[in-house]
């Protein structure tokens, strides 16, 4: 009889688990976000703009996908806080800290929190791009 209570809490326990691992949910609020493509110039001024303004110690990151672009690598992530729903496409030159994101394409990632993520803004005459700077730890 002990066991059936027993596999009840286990079962309840993986289920809570599990759903905090989960990126919160958040709905974009800001028009820019949905009128532009994301590798757009309005987007990411926008999206800069916001980072600037929050902060970038004040929002979490999630992982979304490994994308290569004109022989550049990027990561896509899920910029979030309470203010703030948007996506950033993120240049990776040096991939120290996120070796096993680079060997496996993304592969596993999705959707793990990239905590204490900082990156750059990089401008030249036609475009901006963040590039990756350094990470703090995986959470998986």
């Amino acid at each position: 009889m002990k066991s059936k209570p027993n596999l009840i809490l286990m079962l309840l326990l993986m289920i809570l688990t599990a759903e905090s691992c989960d990126r919160p949910n958040c709905e974009n609020t800001n028009p820019i976000f949905n009128q532009y493509d994301m590798n757009s110039e309005e987007y990411t001024s926008e999206l800069l703009s916001q980072i600037k303004e929050i902060g970038q110690d004040n929002l979490t990151y999630w992982f979304s996908s490994y994308e290569e672009e004109n022989g550049n690598e990027y990561i896509m992530v899920h910029i979030q806080n309470d203010s703030l729903c948007a996506k950033g496409m993120i240049k990776v030159d040096n991939w120290g800290g996120i070796e096993g994101i680079k060997r496996t394409k993304g592969k596993g990632y999705v959707g793990a929190e990239l905590r204490g993520l900082t990156f750059t803004n990089e401008k030249d005459s036609s475009k901006t791009e963040f590039v990756y700077k350094d990470l703090a730890r995986i959470i998986d």
